[in-house]
């Protein structure tokens, strides 16, 4: 699945602590592991690294080969919309057409507003896996985000209507 090796663009982290939490609902939390400063610790899965030759701890390496594969898929649009392109051969998952090389989006088929208010350890990552994803025409795109934004709007309405005037505060920001 790789189209690139890891290379001195990707941001050196080994080691260092996370930052506080300034994610929006796109980009989900890094695991734990990824800031682990144990040598031989997979940054993705938190599992020892075994060398396969003398089965002893690998102390050279941090990640899994199918561990930095779907690290790269979540984290690094490229590689996400390479795949994603290749898999469905560039035909709109909407009306079936043949899309441009660079004239189509990168759709969540379950949105990723889903996901916005759910915590750190509760996180489906099944939301940011080829699974979840599908390539969509620009006018397919626009109306299916219409849609999506229609019905999160009206179950807000319907959520106002029920809460109390006190709690509608909260709501109202």
């Amino acid at each position: 699945m790789p189209y690139r090796t890891w290379t001195s663009k990707h941001k050196q982290t080994f080691g260092i602590k996370p930052e506080e939490d300034k994610r929006d609902h796109r980009t989900p939390p890094k695991p734990k592991a990824y800031y682990t400063q144990t040598k031989g610790m997979c940054r993705w899965c938190a599992k020892i690294i075994i060398n396969p030759k003398t089965e002893e701890i690998n102390m050279r390496k941090s990640w899994h080969s199918k561990c930095v594969e779907e690290y790269l898929f979540v984290y690094h649009q490229g590689e996400a919309r390479k795949h994603i392109w290749e898999r469905d051969a560039g035909y709109c998952a909407g009306c079936g057409c043949k899309c441009k090389k660079r004239r189509w989006h990168l759709d969540h088929i379950n949105p990723l507003y889903e996901q916005k208010d759910v915590k750190d350890e509760d996180i489906d990552y099944s939301y940011w896996m080829p699974d979840n994803l599908q390539i969509l025409c620009i006018d397919c795109h626009k109306e299916k985000t219409s849609k999506e934004a229609t019905s999160r709007a009206e179950f807000r309405k319907g959520v106002r209507k029920k809460i109390s005037p006190q709690s509608k505060r909260k709501y109202l920001r």
